[in-house]
């Protein structure tokens, strides 16, 4: 089964706003007039600022609602130390009358967190509630025109994690040149438009193509054309004579064997392999077998453990916790009593942004979009880890000799199966002392051991066949 992903596709009704206004008679009577009375002490005026969370109680989404709940308490426990108190309200939006408990809530709970279900935001969009507060979504973008005028973002977004990878290739690691092999799906077609569109706006081209992910024995087929191997005279070795240095592949970390045993079919080791944040699904908490094989795949995360605060330290928090700790803190200090203009709202949102600090850092521009600089991964023999920038440049290196020396036909290790190149990993399936492997072509599906899969970025490469001297 595909990891499940968020559709964002629903009907713009039109939207009737309907304002009821009431006017009090006012009489001025003759002589004295008494004091009158103190208002009584609301709810809001006596529990400090009031936060709303609008998630579901029941149903598939239960769990991580309460996960976002602990975070929410985590942080709730940090300011009251601080001597701060908030009022939290809850709202089920799984019950049919949500929208109703949420419209009865006082003026004063003015920030909304959530919802987590497109559907949930459509219904509050049809109903004109997201114009009587302050709505910052959980959700990875908003119907078009949305975002910034009638609701907020407080969540990362399909173009956050294209930002990231383009970010860490080309901005850090001087890469240059681009292809993308993405599944025949909305989703690989949707983000490799994506990646395809940044790109142009940065005068680069995306060189791509699509397999059937339903025909797993294609896709060393489909990729050929991207890597257009030859082979040299006397050789049974595939020499790629690929036109790109990174690869986009938007497709599930349960793909990826097959998808790096293809590029190796195809005699390709040397590519810095770029996922989405669907590998992070698969990856965390999870053992990975023959992590060597995946040195230079990289992909995005809005959840970093090494860098959370002390209070999200704890084993088990994850980026549903972090994202309830961050949004309570970030809802108080926006400092709101009822809906402001969207530009007032967004101004504040700018502000508060630095009360985000279990998340990767987001930030607001002028036209109310949310962008968050999102950390980079990769896998480890442990689920995934960190991206150390320094020792992927230097593994990444240490690929291309290895292959350099591949395809002009010498070994990459000695008669005992060390490393020749340094600094370069044992192959997948080979330990030091291991003789070496005979060259040739790779087979599909099998785990090829002389060509293991890298990926560490590095300054651009001419992806040639070398010259033997």
């Amino acid at each position: 089964m595909r990891s499940p992903r968020f559709s964002l596709r629903f009907c713009a009704p039109a939207l009737f706003l309907a304002a009821v206004f009431s006017l009090a008679a006012c009489q001025m009577p003759f002589g004295k007039r008494d004091a009158a009375p103190p208002a009584p002490a609301t709810p809001a005026m006596t529990q400090g600022p009031c936060v709303v969370l609008a998630l579901p109680a029941s149903g598939p989404y239960a769990p991580i609602s309460g996960k976002i709940g602990r975070g929410t308490t985590l942080a709730r426990q940090e300011l009251a130390a601080d001597g701060i108190k908030i009022r939290l309200e809850t709202v089920n939006t799984e019950a049919p009358d949500w929208l109703a408990k949420l419209s009865a809530l006082p003026p004063a709970c003015a920030v909304v967190g959530g919802p987590l279900q497109a559907r949930n935001y459509a219904q509050a969009r049809s109903a004109g509630t997201v114009d009587q507060r302050a709505f910052f979504t959980f959700l990875p973008s908003l119907e078009q025109g949305d975002e910034g005028a009638r609701a907020w973002r407080f969540f990362p977004s399909p173009q956050d994690q294209i930002d990231a990878l383009i970010a860490f290739a080309t901005d850090g690691l001087n890469i240059r040149t681009y292809g993308a092999f993405y599944p025949s799906d909305a989703y690989g077609a949707r983000m490799t438009g994506m990646l395809e569109q940044s790109l142009a706006g940065r005068n680069m081209l995306l060189y791509k193509a699509a397999y059937d992910p339903a025909d797993v024995s294609s896709w060393s087929t489909a990729v050929a054309p991207l890597i257009n191997a030859t082979q040299a005279e006397g050789s049974g070795t595939p020499v790629p004579q690929t036109a790109f240095e990174a690869l986009f592949l938007p497709d599930s970390w349960k793909s990826m064997d097959m998808l790096t045993t293809s590029l190796l079919y195809n005699g390709e080791d040397r590519l810095v392999l770029l996922g989405t944040t669907l590998w992070e699904q698969s990856l965390s908490g999870k053992m990975v077998p023959n992590a060597e094989k995946y040195a230079l795949a990289v992909f995005p995360g809005a959840w970093n453990a090494a860098r959370a605060p002390r209070a999200l330290q704890a084993p088990g928090n994850d980026f549903w916790v972090a994202l309830g700790y961050d949004f309570t803190r970030f809802a108080v200090n926006l400092g709101l009593n009822s809906r402001l203009t969207t530009p007032e709202i967004t101004a504040r949102a700018g502000r508060a942004a630095q009360m985000i600090r279990g998340m990767a850092p987001v930030k607001w521009d002028g036209a109310g979009v949310a962008h968050q600089q999102l950390f980079i991964f990769q896998a480890s023999p442990t689920g995934m880890a960190p991206l150390n920038l320094e020792q992927f440049q230097q593994t990444r290196a240490a690929v291309l000799q290895r292959a350099a020396l591949r395809m002009q036909g010498l070994p990459a290790v000695d008669a005992e199966g060390n490393p020749l190149v340094p600094g370069l990993p044992p192959a997948a399936g080979q330990t030091p002392g291991m003789a070496p492997p005979q060259s040739g072509t790779v087979q599909p599906g099998t785990t090829p051991a002389a060509l293991p899969l890298s990926s560490t970025p590095q300054p651009s490469y001419k992806l040639r066949l070398p010259t033997r001297r």
